[in-house]
């Protein structure tokens, strides 16, 4: 089966999201592209802490926690 990506809504305050236009320039991304490799990079970290369970641990068909 396919994995197709999620689509997300967040809010940030001005100078929040001002500093993520930034960032993404200086990485020649997207806000929204910064957005998810910040947020898998955190997933990423997470996991290896073992705070949520890793993909390959969960069961077939499962969706990630």
């Amino acid at each position: 089966m396919i994995e197709m990506p999620k689509r997300i809504s967040i809010s940030l305050p001005d100078p929040y999201y001002e500093k993520l236009e930034q960032w993404a320039e200086l990485d020649d991304r997207t806000v929204a592209g910064l957005a998810s490799y910040i947020v898998q990079k955190a997933i990423d970290e997470v996991e290896k802490e073992g705070k949520v369970a890793s993909k390959k641990e969960l069961p077939p068909n499962q969706p990630r926690p």
